[in-house]
């Protein structure tokens, strides 16, 4: 326990020892300072296991991101390939028109759907469809009629609206 104690007494005087850079003047503590030979050391066990653990971090890390990266090829791989198939055997509407599934977003008032056509199979929207069921209600036939109306007269605009952090609108 004596050597113990030793090691801690030195440890602790070098840390009231301060000396004076002969460079730039400034006070440093010794405990601060690295000491440097003009020849490096030979190194031993401990720097080649600290050498090894290092390569075993990024190496783990470079796993870590492929994995990621064929986990998101193999998604994606299934969304084109499979996913069509599978919608157009259960979605009876849209498939025989020739809208992809994923690409019609449910609205049900005024209108029953807004299809982005082209989004998600070939990531760019060529147009938007608004598609409704015939309805039988003359108020939403009006509603839907306007509607039209304002599409085809160009009455129409695109404008975003972004809430900050703090729950403000900021257009």
């Amino acid at each position: 326990m004596g050597y113990l104690k030793g090691i801690l007494d030195f440890f602790e005087a070098q840390r009231k020892i301060f000396g004076i850079c002969p460079c730039c003047g400034e006070i440093f503590r010794l405990s601060d300072i690295k000491i440097s030979y003009r020849k490096s050391f030979a190194k031993d066990w401990y720097e080649k296991l600290r050498k090894q653990e290092e390569k075993l971090g990024q190496d783990q890390m470079v796993i870590e991101q492929t994995l990621k990266e064929i986990r998101k090829k193999e998604i994606d791989k299934v969304r084109k390939q499979y996913l069509p198939r599978m919608l157009s055997q259960v979605d009876p509407l849209f498939t025989p028109l020739g809208y992809y599934p994923q690409d019609v977003k449910a609205v049900f008032d005024p209108l029953d759907f807004v299809i982005f056509d082209g989004m998600n199979r070939e990531g760019d929207v060529k147009r938007v469809v608004f598609m409704d069921e015939n309805s039988n209600d003359e108020q939403i036939r009006q509603v839907q009629s306007s509607i039209e109306t304002a599409v085809q007269k160009g009455r129409y605009d695109f404008q975003s609206v972004r809430l900050t952090k703090d729950g403000q609108i900021k257009v």
